[in-house]
């Protein structure tokens, strides 16, 4: 594991295996929801608002692309997940806010998820998890905001 310790390591690099490897240990865990690990991010993004949202609003929130966005929507809605309806101010735009049994099932997923994530973070102590996540979340913040 040598190579990881470089440093000449891409910052970038790190972030995206550090993702991988959480997407691999959480695609398990989340499966026995019905659920991609793909398609948490708009599910957990959705339960998250609270409010109905649209799915424009919803792919800007998450940086993803609305024909990404579009899909993954329609396949929680098969699932029960979530629910569409059009926008009433706005015709040609579709509301989209979760059901009561994505609501229920909210709670297992984020469990499921942080297990995965520890699995992910245990070389780390527990301030240094504390660190990675303010720094990362300040990342996030600044983008959110641009």
């Amino acid at each position: 594991m040598k190579r990881f310790q470089d440093d000449k390591f891409p910052l970038g690099y790190a972030v995206a295996m550090t993702h991988r490897m959480q997407a691999a240990k959480a695609k398990e865990k989340v499966a026995q929801y019905g659920i991609t690990f793909g398609q948490v991010p708009f599910l957990m993004e959705i339960l998250r608002n609270k409010e109905p949202m649209t799915q424009d609003a919803l792919s800007k929130a998450l940086f993803i692309d609305p024909a990404a966005t579009a899909r993954a929507v329609e396949q929680l809605e098969i699932k029960g997940l979530v629910k569409r309806k059009v926008n009433p101010k706005n015709r040609r735009q579709k509301l989209v806010s979760a059901t009561d049994k994505a609501t229920w099932m909210k709670g297992d997923i984020r469990a499921s998820l942080r297990e995965a994530m520890q699995e992910v973070l245990e070389p780390l102590t527990t301030e240094e998890q504390e660190t990675l996540a303010m720094l990362l979340s300040k990342i996030c913040e600044h983008g959110a905001q641009t």
